[in-house]
């Protein structure tokens, strides 16, 4: 069986010389493909989503944020998060690992700069408004990293201007934080809870599962465990595991020739008609015709291969 997303989505790029992540999301198309792309998940790097146009719909926990084209996002690390975008939506996700904005191991920055805002549990996530006009200089700051990164022509030092451009946006969004949002608070117990409860099900969703599994994973009641979902994810943990399920045949429908029966079986419906009905009502349409329109798709893209896809690749290698 191939193995499901998981609910911590990993950089590729974290042991590199330059672990910048930056995403290219446009009209649901994202490149470089991650694990995490619209799908409930959480990292270790810091994440600043940058609207260029259309509009997002950020599910934060148990809050729905909105952003519009010239806003900027902040996402801090560890976050329980879910971006789902409208049609003709672009944006571009950074996802900087927290060890390029603190000079060097042990520095003062990485304290009292880095590390003292990461670890703060109240600061989850900030909109910066391009309607705010406090928030102009780390927008404008923004702008000019997304520049840079995204330029056809390859400057000398790119990476050392992309880390100084880095590190000024993080000033700038330093500067709009509330000195009184840096006081140490305690956490919400429930993030941890449901954070579990999700790891549980992400790693076992193919098997029968029952509700007391689910809620001893985070040593709840079986009442704290529904209530923790409708809580941050607006749902009941069953209608949760379907919705997962039907996520992970997606891939097998694009990538195996399995037949729809053993794709149902194998993300654990165990009728295949159920697996039928409950894959039209979230996609609209059936699992075989979603299965062509993908290979048809697919053989668009390999046609006419996206600019962005070509750009990002180069500044990588």
């Amino acid at each position: 069986m191939e193995e499901a997303p998981a609910v911590y989505s990993h950089n590729p790029y974290q042991e590199d010389g330059f672990p910048l992540l930056v995403l290219d999301v446009n009209r649901r198309h994202c490149v470089p493909f991650n694990e995490g792309f619209r799908v409930l998940h959480w990292h270790d790097e810091i994440q600043l989503v940058y609207l260029l146009e259309g509009e997002i719909y950020a599910r934060v926990y148990g809050e729905m944020i909105q952003a519009s084209q010239g806003d900027c996002l902040f996402l801090n690390r560890g976050v329980l998060h879910h971006i789902t975008e409208k049609k003709n939506c672009r944006y571009h996700s950074y996802l900087i690992p927290p060890k390029m904005l603190g000079f060097f191991s042990g520095s003062v920055m990485e304290q009292e700069d880095v590390e003292r805002i990461l670890n703060q549990p109240q600061l989850i996530h900030r909109l910066f408004s391009a309607k705010d006009g406090q928030c102009s200089a780390f927008l404008e700051q923004m702008q000019q990293l997304d520049r840079l990164y995204f330029s056809q022509e390859k400057p000398d030092h790119t990476e050392y201007r992309l880390s100084v451009a880095l590190v000024q946006v993080w000033l700038e969004l330093l500067c709009l934080l509330p000195q009184e949002e840096l006081h140490p608070v305690k956490a919400d117990p429930r993030h941890e809870r449901i954070r579990r409860m999700l790891s549980f099900l992400h790693t076992h969703y193919a098997e029968p599962i029952s509700l007391e599994q689910i809620a001893q994973e985070a040593h709840v009641s079986r009442s704290e465990c529904i209530r923790c979902f409708h809580r941050c994810l607006g749902e009941a943990p069953y209608a949760y595991l379907k919705r997962y399920r039907l996520h992970c045949s997606l891939s097998l429908l694009q990538g195996s020739h399995l037949s729809v029966t053993e794709i149902a079986m194998q993300v654990g419906f165990r009728c295949t008609s159920s697996y039928i009905s409950y894959f039209r009502q979230e996609y609209g349409q059936t699992p075989k015709r979603y299965r062509e329109f993908w290979a048809e798709q697919s053989k668009k893209d390999k046609a006419l291969p996206l600019e962005s896809e070509t750009t990002i690749t180069e500044k990588r290698k």
